[in-house]
């Protein structure tokens, strides 16, 4: 199943949510409440992190969902503004959001300024620093952003004990596709991550030739001397085989093990043409010497029949990597808005991730709440990754 012109839809992908009055944060802070609860997060800290959540989604939090979402945001699909994930590293489950912040006007620009209060609200909470953002935001800032593209996201993650951290996602293209090269570039130069850029750098024009699109920068907001850049890939329509060459530059990517999860998704095999954009995000991290790790995004709507199907893909890769699949079985049950098999694009994505000190991958899945009737005339995103 390499395509999903493979795969005929005989599920519900629109709509699947019927929650136009609710507010934003009361059905985000809800799902969050929810996957806690069925990752077995102490019920006092689980308390805490929803506060944290409903303070970060204000003020816009409090607008009603309603039947669409204008203009549309680039997050999703149908336009709505977030999406959910859980990750297993180690054995130990994560939870995120990654959200855009809605202004109070319907356009690009009241969005971009709404996210940038956000990130300077954000100074006052433990552990985040503004420093890296602020040698760079100018970079990633338009007078007039463009609609159907990103603008200033969040995303905050909790993994308990720890308290939740956060990251700032930005546009390379903002000043037009053909500079973001030249932007990342310099972006690079000012955050001392030059020697870690090089081997990419030298690549990029290739790369991006065969379809290879640089889409996504994310900064950790962290103190800490090892927090990461973070750059993402599009990858257009080419055979499977083409896939690796962004994950390959990578340090401590393994090709060969990153093939188990290409086979869960789309399946083994020949050598067939994907063109449902699957994505890879390198990290990049002061002092070394090219980029660290590689995640790979891989796509289930239009590839599996059903999120039921999707389900036991996703299920016995956890298997496979060590990784015990009843707590996301619960977690996926608990928060969807029909029986799986009558619907699809729920679990929007899986991630991977080999890291060469750990037995087993990192794993992630990614929601999407399709709350909305129908697509929006724009590609989906996902940059989301801790």
């Amino acid at each position: 199943m390499s395509s999903h012109h493979d795969v005929p839809l005989v599920t519900k992908r629109w709509g699947i949510y019927s929650v136009s009055e609710l507010s934003f944060a009361e059905f985000l802070t809800g799902h969050w409440r929810e996957m806690s609860h069925q990752l077995g997060f102490a019920s006092s800290a689980v308390d805490r992190s929803v506060s944290e959540l409903d303070a970060v989604l204000s003020p816009w939090g409090d607008q009603p969902i309603g039947s669409a979402c204008a203009p549309p945001s680039f997050v999703s699909a149908d336009g709505f503004p977030a999406e959910m994930s859980v990750s297993w590293k180690g054995g130990d489950a994560e939870l995120r959001v990654l959200f855009e912040s809605l202004g109070t006007e319907p356009t690009p620009r009241s969005r971009q300024e709404a996210g940038l209060a956000l990130t300077h609200r954000l100074a006052e909470t433990r552990g985040v620093s503004l420093d890296r953002f602020h040698a760079v935001a100018d970079l990633f800032l338009a007078d007039c952003p463009l609609p159907n593209r990103p603008t200033v996201w969040h995303s905050l993650a909790w993994q308990p004990p720890h308290p939740p951290t956060y990251k700032v996602y930005l546009n390379p293209q903002a000043h037009g596709p053909d500079r973001a090269i030249e932007v990342v570039t310099e972006a690079m130069r000012r955050l001392n991550m030059v020697a870690a850029w090089n081997p990419v750098l030298q690549r990029l024009p290739e790369l991006s030739q065969r379809g290879h699109e640089m889409e996504f920068v994310g900064l950790d907001l962290d103190e800490r001397a090892r927090a990461r850049v973070k750059v993402y890939f599009r990858h257009h329509p080419m055979r499977q085989s083409e896939m690796d060459l962004i994950a390959a530059l990578a340090h401590r990517h393994d090709t060969e093990r990153a093939k188990s999860a290409w086979r869960a998704i789309y399946g083994g095999g020949h050598d067939t043409t994907i063109d449902n954009e699957p994505l890879t995000c390198l990290a990049f991290r002061s002092g070394s010497s090219g980029p660290e790790e590689a995640n790979l995004y891989l796509r289930l709507p239009d590839n599996a029949r059903s999120d039921a199907e999707a389900h036991d893909r996703i299920a016995a890769l956890m298997r496979s990597e060590g990784i015990d699949p009843i707590p996301y079985q619960k977690l996926i049950h608990s928060i969807a808005p029909a029986a799986l098999e009558t619907v699809s694009g729920l679990q929007e994505l899986l991630s991977y991730r080999t890291i060469a000190s750990h037995r087993h991958a990192d794993l992630g899945v990614y929601l999407r709440f399709s709350t909305y009737q129908a697509p929006t005339c724009q590609t989906t995103t996902d940059p989301e990754d801790h």
